[in-house]
């Protein structure tokens, strides 16, 4: 199972109530300089930051959003991780010293 890590120099933060991701620094070469997350994919980008892996991240939502079956969230998930990695601000385990 793949894992995931957050992109050195990439911060999440809230703005008038509103969650942003922020590149700084070196990242900004890799990825676009800020992106609005809703609430829920703010709580996943926490874990992350935690090192959280896919099937953490199905647990954590399945308690925060007390879902019967962790796996209700999957596709949700693996889309929002599948997004983040197509725009620069997570890397795969073991890619973060490639570049």
């Amino acid at each position: 199972m793949d894992r995931y890590v957050t992109r050195p120099g990439v911060v999440l933060t809230s703005i008038c109530d509103e969650y942003m991701l922020l590149a700084a620094k070196a990242a900004r070469e890799h990825c676009p300089y800020m992106t609005q997350l809703n609430e829920s994919s703010a709580f996943l980008w926490r874990r992350l930051e935690q090192g959280a892996d896919p099937d953490a991240l199905e647990q954590a939502v399945s308690e925060e959003y007390e879902l019967a079956d962790p796996a209700d969230a999957r596709e949700a998930i693996h889309g929002f991780l599948d997004q983040m990695l197509q725009l620069g601000y997570l890397l795969r385990e073991g890619e973060e010293h490639e570049e």
